[in-house]
């Protein structure tokens, strides 16, 4: 599965929490939480974001442009991260009930 830099969480584990799974070196701010449901099992992500001038190296991925990056085959709950990455829950413009992001 195609995914933003995160921590080594499965179905029966959480992966490293917080500032310790950051992929990188940065500073770091909360940006927000994703609930995602699959068949057997809710998935709470917290999001962070952080503003970097180079882009680090990544060992296994890449970069995408902002304006682009939804055009990326990623699943669903992937998208969700970017969304709460790119516009952190204090900033959302106000949405009509059932528009998705």
């Amino acid at each position: 599965m195609t995914e933003v830099p995160t921590s080594n969480w499965n179905a029966r584990q959480d992966g490293a929490l917080g500032l310790d799974a950051a992929p990188f070196a940065g500073d770091w701010k909360m940006a927000g939480t994703v609930r995602h449901i699959f068949t057997h099992f809710e998935l709470r992500l917290d999001v962070y974001r952080a503003a970097v001038n180079d882009r680090p190296a990544i060992a296994d991925g890449w970069w995408s442009a902002q304006k682009t990056v939804f055009e990326e085959a990623l699943p669903t709950v992937m998208k969700k991260a970017i969304s709460v990455a790119i516009e952190p829950a204090g900033n959302k413009p106000h949405r009509k009930k059932g528009t998705l992001i």
